[in-house]
């Protein structure tokens, strides 16, 4: 079967070069395939579901009901993985064996959970045993009732000395990244007992400056919770009763009862949980391209209107290698407001609208505990730092060669949308001084 435009995905990059493309006066036929059979779920809003601070409903923000593929004469295949695209042969094969030939595609398939190879880890993961990831919604809503059977047990009669450490529910986090730190605060909130382990020496490693992450790491442990840094597990043993961690001997990092809470080099270190979560990050989900046909790094590079170096295949969200405006590199920014721009980009330009999307600057916010941290910019890449502390509140900047390239926000996050769009301003050219910059931020 021949289609004009097939998209492979069911995110916000796919649902919004839907719309673009109507939008532009394309009338063509749009086909849309992806291995889940639920509208355009937003993945951000995962650990609102766990907790339950949100509706499933709400979780769907094109909608709840198949209403968004009928409104825009959508034609859809949900179930049947996509299990080889040849950009060559500009064809789509599915699980079924069904086939599919295409006059342009998007590839907008999103992100994987990437499960370190960790001892006994991936296989508990693979069987759901105890261990979880919450990249899909399927894996978000196991985690949901993984942790209210948790809860149910400890309110239960008779349940004290039933949890693998004691009388107290314990789940481990592996991996402090943002999706990390938010899962654990759910947990903790719930009164389970937290343990966050992370192989780097701080939490958030890609946002955090080490100056601001050491705040909120003392803070957590003043709220309760327990950290691992530097803490790389050396295998994961799942049984009837629990999840036993061992962290192995680990030369150089601090005592397992100092303010580290890692564990040391003279003996081997091991932790009994109820419920591990693992959030060490993502891949794109690619498995299924073709190899060696185009250009792909961590994901599919493409240009400004997000094709790939086959001008017949488009990219866009976690899979696309887009323009870090700050940095000049074309990496993946995995934002839920980047897959939307790059999506209506990709669909104005199969649409053969002319604009594009030139490229983002990485920003995110997220409660620490009880403290709200806002990291902006690009905080690896720099030559110079200053740091602004007032009551409760902290702030990083860092510069490359005068020019504010990141800022850690502690507690005064109300101008980080502010402060993005100095930093787009700044990339863009219209202001070049480093105070420039920096006023732009307090305007």
């Amino acid at each position: 079967m021949r289609v004009a435009i097939a998209i492979v995905g069911n995110g916000a990059a796919a649902a919004e070069a839907v719309l673009a493309l109507r939008a532009h006066g394309f009338e063509g036929d749009i086909h849309l395939f992806a291995d889940n059979d639920h509208p355009p779920y937003n993945p951000m809003l995962g650990t609102y579901l766990v907790s339950e601070a949100i509706p499933l409903e709400r979780a769907f923000p094109f909608g709840d009901t198949q209403g968004f593929y009928e409104a825009n004469r959508v034609i859809t295949h949900l179930g049947p993985a996509v299990t080889a695209l040849d950009a060559e042969r500009q064809t789509i094969t599915l699980a079924d064996e069904s086939v599919f030939e295409y006059e342009m595609c998007l590839v907008a398939t999103g992100a994987r959970p990437a499960v370190p190879p960790i001892p006994g880890l991936r296989e508990a993961v693979a069987a759901r045993r105890r261990a979880h990831t919450i990249q899909s919604l399927d894996d978000t809503l196991r985690l949901k009732q993984a942790l209210t059977d948790l809860l149910a047990r400890a309110s239960s009669s008779g349940a004290g000395g039933s949890f693998a450490s004691g009388d107290r529910p314990h789940a481990a986090v592996v991996g402090a990244s943002f999706a990390g730190i938010k899962i654990a605060s759910v947990l903790h909130e719930a009164g389970v007992q937290v343990s966050l382990i992370e192989r780097e020496s701080s939490i958030l490693p890609l946002s955090a400056h080490p100056d601001c992450a050491r705040r909120m790491e003392t803070h957590l442990l003043e709220q309760g919770y327990q950290l691992h840094l530097g803490a790389a597990l050396a295998g994961v043993d799942v049984h009837d009763s629990g999840v036993k961690l061992d962290f192995g001997a680990l030369p150089g990092t601090t005592d397992p009862g100092g303010a580290g809470g890692t564990a040391c080099d003279e003996s081997p270190a091991q932790e009994d949980v109820d419920l591990v979560v693992v959030c060490t990050g993502t891949r794109p989900s690619l498995a299924f391209l073709s190899p060696g046909q185009i250009d792909v790094g961590t994901g599919i590079l493409v240009d400004e209107h997000q094709r790939s170096s086959i001008p017949t295949l488009y990219a866009a969200g976690d899979v696309a290698q887009g323009k870090n405006l700050l940095s000049g590199r074309h990496e993946i920014i995995g934002l839920w407001a980047s897959a939307r721009y790059q999506g209506r980009a990709a669909g104005r330009s199969m649409a053969g609208a002319p604009s594009g999307y030139p490229g983002g600057v990485p920003h995110n916010i997220t409660h620490v505990g009880s403290m709200l941290f806002a990291s902006v910019g690009c905080l690896n890449d720099y030559d110079a730092i200053t740091t602004c502390s007032e009551g409760d509140t902290f702030q990083v900047r860092v510069w490359q060669e005068g020019r504010l390239k990141g800022v850690n926000l502690l507690n005064c996050c109300s101008n980080a949308g502010v402060l993005k769009q100095a930093f787009l301003r700044a990339a863009g050219g219209a202001v070049t001084e480093m105070e420039a910059t920096w006023t732009s931020f307090n305007e």
